[in-house]
């Protein structure tokens, strides 16, 4: 059983970047609760620019999605593997997990740093794995050559 994870590189950068906007928005949902003095710079210009309610309430609900998106990217990053066992090759994510048996296969493409494993029936989904965020690519790729025909020749 081969496993590829996410390369080292791009979790450390996906982390520091989450963290980065975690902080960042986080602390925009604080700013309505401070109280600043009425004659400072800040003020003026949090008064000009979130004068409305409604304006207000969209910073709000922008720093939220922000942070949710960030929070959903930082978990992906530590769940996403692609698994080649002795029978199937399975892609896991934060939202899905596909399971192909290697009679369910009938061959792979590469577009774009793009990896697709396409199926024999139209039922199956086929499987695209991004080259560029797993570590081992090569590896993978090999393996994937030794199973199955590229569809692209």
């Amino acid at each position: 059983m081969n496993v590829y994870r996410v390369s080292g590189r791009l979790k450390a950068f996906i982390f520091f970047f989450s963290i980065v906007l975690i902080l960042i928005f986080g602390s925009l949902l604080l700013v309505p609760f401070i109280t600043l003095p009425p004659d400072s710079r800040i003020f003026e210009l949090y008064s000009f620019c979130c004068a409305s309610v409604y304006l207000n309430i969209l910073v709000v609900l922008l720093a939220i999605v922000i942070i949710v998106l960030a929070l959903v990217l930082l978990i992906n990053v530590f769940v996403r593997r692609v698994i080649f066992t002795n029978d199937s090759i399975i892609s896991r994510n934060i939202f899905s997990t596909q399971k192909l048996a290697y009679c369910e296969i009938k061959g792979y493409r590469i577009n774009n740093s793009m990896l697709y494993i396409i199926t024999n029936s139209s039922e199956k989904k086929q499987i695209a794995i991004n080259l560029f965020s797993l570590e081992r690519a090569n590896n993978l790729i090999r393996s994937l050559e030794v199973r199955f025909t590229n569809l692209d020749f």
